[in-house]
């Protein structure tokens, strides 16, 4: 059947208003839709601006107490619950997002209830800054989430408005302006909050999200410049709200930040006016942005209907009237011409937004030149567009300023594979002023040419909150580096973050070693911690909290050798800005250190006085038995006497030595006859007998003999007394040379020359487990040991720089071995003995300081039998007095014996000091009981020629003082300030 061209033309009118009604039908419902979609952003947008607005009163008001706070906080609420009853009433077709809205609603009106309204009416009860610190973090959550439902809303609806088409680019453009504006004033209002929040608390959490805020604002400001286009209301808006946002930050923000970590009064800081008027500035101009765009998406969207319809009517005008009459080249030409004036236009509009926009932009052809400069980037360098037209863009970033910046700058090329990233580098001006700037680089075609174009932001202010930031940085780690306790932190796995020193030493590990390794495979405690019960244990979400939480405060340390430390520690929890436990920061100290020096100052003291004492009894001693005539019996009782007080003297010793390792008095010694007079010593009367084998050659030491004669004397009881029906003791003593291919390496002593001393009995041995145990203080089998003698055996090598080590087996005996380093190329001095007082006596005048009377006279009556002229003094001041006015009398101190220790604060070393200003030339002998001092055992750092330890019989004070006398003064430079030891 073939139709007529009327019913034909018929069919096709039908269709084609059938299409027209169907077309207009849908687009409608997209239109409504639509602007269901823009209203519901923009209403969830102006409540969270609201939200935040409200917290920012809240804080103005706690930081300055002023009323005018409380009237803005009800307007703004009353405002925010008429816009939460709008979005209420259009979301009554969709009930899950109405339910969601109103969850929201009522967690920001609780919070303003129960939070901010008690504290605007003075019901608050934080008053530290801790409190209120505390108070604002836990708001932001709880407010955090009813933004998130409120953003949750807008991105569902955006996601329906992006999958609708065919609308006008005034409408698109309005929509996305409106989108934005809410954010940027919430930019604005978060800055202004969060400064606040740092005020009230010096939290620097909140300044870290007042950078992030500006941050935000300066993106969402640039994204609007490019949408504004060639607009001049848009961008003289843009440009009002970003120069009043910049002068906040200048003139209030910064000012006010700076003067509160400088530490000054909050309220001699703020300046609410300026501040609050540049605020209302800022959102004003918003608003009418707002208000403006607003009303273009309004009258886009009623045009771009109306050119709907009429788009439509004049198709089917042109379909069934003139489509037979226009060719296709005159279509073809029209479409052309139309395509032109829409490049134009849009040419126009990109030269707007590249003038206006506040970073430096540059675009730079594919050999590296310059080719458009905007007005930012010429403010940014002091040069114009017209200088540096057709210039190297690497003259603003020379490579000589870049060697070490993020862009290492060697040619273009090199710098092109940067594209699509930012990076860091030094700019220079005209001027050759340099500063450092962040450059964006994007590359782009146009007509077949390659362009590169260079986004450019000077970044000095950001740099200096970096330096500033990790200045705070390296001045905690130095901190945490200096305390002497042991501090651990770990994150919310238990796995170590960082350790300090200290805690380094007790562990054993190294911070290197440390970081990342489970707590308790580096904190080793031995207590059994499976006993705890999973209920227990699940309490709590941290792993190294919730098993260090059940630690007693007192707990055994053992650390990676081995080694045990007992410990007092704080266990403390890290909580991040929710109060959520992010980790743990442990505390520890070693108890036995901190006994061990109170123990130490103790002994110390008692030494002191305890060897003044023994000084009169022993030199009184050793006068009588150069003063009468020798019978048997007389020497017999004086020779009782003496080794009775030289038995006290070596227990003094023996404590001061364990209680705070007591520096040696070295001089090179041979052990020959120090092992066989101690070995003999101690055996003399014993069930045991001693076989030494002593190389001929033995080579010299460096020892303090009274010190080793103790240990190898320590050594010998302890056989002795492990043999009770008696043995045979086995005494060695040879040359060893470690690393050498002849004799096995021994484990921790270092390469050298040594002595070895090797101590073996045929006793009851030592168990395994004792053995472990063996130079711990306190440690003994013995039922009337005292657990000293091994623990001061082990101090007295270890300070000679030795090692001392044991085997044993039991039921058959223990080998104690000694390795002393050696002074194999030093001769060993002739000692010098004499016989009686005529071998000790000399002349001269010597001068004695001691606190001690029954010191002073028995050194006056020694030396003045002996043929010395003697004065005494009782006080340092009196005897630089005494000593001042001899030397203006021509009648100068021979000698001046110096007590270390001496009443009234001045000691015999800052004695000497003033002594030498007088007299460079003095002769000084240093005196003291107390043998742990440096100055003994370095005597002649510190100026003194020679030095006697108390305590000391007659023979040795006529010795020490007839040496130092006849020998003369050598010329030593003290080093008075380096070596002060209490």
């Amino acid at each position: 059947m073939v139709l007529s061209g009327t019913t034909a033309s018929i069919l096709v009118i039908i269709f084609l208003g059938s299409l027209f009604v169907f077309v207009a039908l849908r687009n409608h419902r997209r239109d409504e839709i639509r602007a269901r979609t823009v209203q519901l952003t923009r209403l969830s947008s102006l409540i969270e601006s609201d939200i935040s607005e409200l917290e920012n009163y809240h804080r103005g008001f706690l930081l300055t107490h002023r009323s005018q706070y409380f009237g803005l906080f009800q307007e703004r609420r009353s405002a925010m619950k008429k816009r939460l009853e709008e979005l209420n009433v259009r979301l009554l077709d969709n009930p899950i997002q109405r339910k969601r809205v109103i969850k929201a609603q009522d967690i920001v009106l609780r919070w303003a209830d129960q939070v901010a309204q008690p504290a605007f009416l003075g019901q608050s009860s934080l008053n530290m800054a801790s409190d209120i610190s505390f108070a604002l973090k836990l708001s932001n959550a709880s407010l955090d989430q009813a933004r998130w439902i409120l953003q949750s809303l807008k991105d569902e609806e955006q996601i329906l408005l992006s999958q609708r088409v065919g609308e006008q680019e005034m409408a698109t453009q309005s929509t996305q302006i409106l989108d934005s504006l809410p954010k940027l004033e919430r930019a604005v209002i978060e800055m202004n909050k969060e400064k606040r929040g740092f005020l009230l608390t010096n939290d620097n959490g909140f300044l870290e999200t007042y950078h992030r805020s500006v941050e935000n604002f300066y993106r969402y400001h640039a994204y609007l410049t490019i949408l504004a286009g060639d607009a001049p209301r848009r961008t003289q808006l843009l440009n009002d709200i970003r120069s009043n946002l910049e002068r906040w930050l200048s003139s209030c923000a910064l000012p006010e930040i700076n003067s509160k970590q400088q530490g000054r009064d909050i309220n001699a800081i703020i300046d609410n006016d300026q501040g609050e008027q540049l605020i209302n500035k800022i959102q004003r101009a918003i608003a009418e942005f707002q208000r403006n765009e607003l009303a273009s998406y309004d009258a886009g969207s009623i045009a771009a209907v109306r050119h709907r319809i009429w788009s439509t009517i004049g198709l089917l005008t042109l379909v069934l009237v003139v489509a037979l009459l226009i060719s296709s080249n005159t279509y073809s030409l029209a479409l052309v011409r139309r395509n032109l004036s829409k490049l134009g236009a849009a040419e126009i509009r990109m030269r707007a937004i590249i003038e206006n926009i506040l970073d430096g932009m540059i675009i730079i052809d594919r050999a590296g030149t310059i080719t458009l400069m905007n007005p930012a980037a010429e403010k940014l360098f002091g040069c114009s567009k017209h200088e540096m037209l057709n210039q190297a863009f690497l003259t603003l970033v020379p490579q000589a300023y870049n060697t070490e910046a993020d862009l290492q700058l060697v040619d273009w090329g090199e710098f092109t594979k940067r594209t699509g990233t930012t990076v860091l580098a030094v700019g220079r001006t005209r001027k050759y002023v340099t500063f450092p700037i962040e450059i964006s680089l994007a590359k782009m075609t146009v007509d077949q040419s390659t362009l590169y174009v260079a986004m450019i932001r000077d970044v000095t202010e950001r740099k200096r909150f970096e330096r500033e930031i990790a200045a705070e940085k390296e001045n905690l780690a130095v901190t945490l580096r200096s305390i002497g306790d042991g501090v651990i932190t770990t994150d919310i796995q238990g796995k170590i973050i960082m350790i300090n020193q200290a805690a380094e030493t007790l562990t054993g590990w190294t911070a290197e070693e440390a970081k990342g390794q489970p707590l308790k495979s580096v904190f080793k405690i031995s207590i059994d911690l499976a006993a705890q019960t999973r209920a227990q244990r699940s309490t709590y979400r941290n792993e190294a909290y919730s098993l260090l939480l059940k630690l007693p405060s007192n707990a055994t340390l053992v650390s990676r050798d081995g080694t045990e430390h007992l410990i007092e520690q704080i266990v403390s929890p890290i909580r991040d800005r929710r109060n959520e436990v992010a980790g743990v920061v442990l505390v520890f100290r070693d108890i036995i250190e901190r006994e061990h020096k109170q123990l130490g100052l103790l002994a110390g003291g008692i030494a002191h006085d305890f060897n003044n004492l023994l000084t009169a009894i022993m030199g009184n001693i050793s006068l009588a038995s150069l003063l009468i005539p020798a019978t048997d019996e007389m020497t017999t009782r004086l020779a009782d006497a003496k080794n009775a007080s030289m038995r006290a003297r070596d227990l003094a010793q023996q404590l001061l030595t364990f209680a705070r390792g007591g520096a040696p008095i070295k001089k090179t010694t041979s052990l020959t006859r120090l092992v066989q007079d101690t070995v003999s010593f101690c055996l003399r009367g014993s069930q045991s007998r001693s076989e030494c084998d002593l190389e001929d050659k033995l080579w010299p030491t460096e020892i303090d003999p009274g010190q080793i004669s103790q240990v190898i004397a320590n050594l010998v009881v302890n056989a002795e007394q492990a043999m009770p029906t008696g043995g045979t003791l086995h005494v060695t003593c040879e040359n060893f040379r470690q690393g050498s291919a002849e004799k096995a390496t021994v484990q921790d002593l270092p390469p050298g020359e040594f002595v070895m001393i090797t101590i073996r009995d045929e006793g009851v041995g030592i168990s395994e487990q004792n053995l472990k145990r063996i130079f711990d203080p306190y440690f003994t089998t013995k039922p009337k040991g005292n657990g000293l003698g091994l623990a001061t055996a082990y101090s007295i090598v270890k300070h000679h720089k030795g090692l001392i080590t044991v085997e044993s087996e039991v039921n058959k005996g223990s080998a104690f071995t000694i390795y002393l380093p050696a002074a194999a190329h030093v001769a060993i001095p002739e000692e010098t003995r004499f016989a009686d007082a005529k071998e000790l006596s000399g002349t001269g005048r010597v001068l004695i300081v001691d606190d001690e009377e029954a010191i002073r006279t028995l050194v006056e009556f020694t030396l003045t039998h002996l043929g010395y002229e003697v004065c005494s003094a009782a006080s340092a001041l009196e005897g630089i007095e005494l000593y001042r006015q001899r030397l203006e009398a021509g009648e100068r101190f021979d000698c001046v014996i110096l007590d270390l220790t001496l009443p009234g604060g001045m000691g015999g070393r800052d004695a000497l000091k003033l002594l030498l200003e007088s007299d460079p030339s003095v002769n000084a002998i240093v005196s003291s009981g107390y043998a742990m001092d440096a100055t003994m055992s370095h005597y002649q750092d510190f100026g003194f020629r020679g030095v006697i330890t108390k305590p000391y019989e007659a023979a040795d004070l006529g010795h020490t003082v007839r040496e130092v006398i006849e020998s003369g003064r050598i010329k030593v430079v003290p080093d008075l300030d380096l070596r002060a030891v209490g």
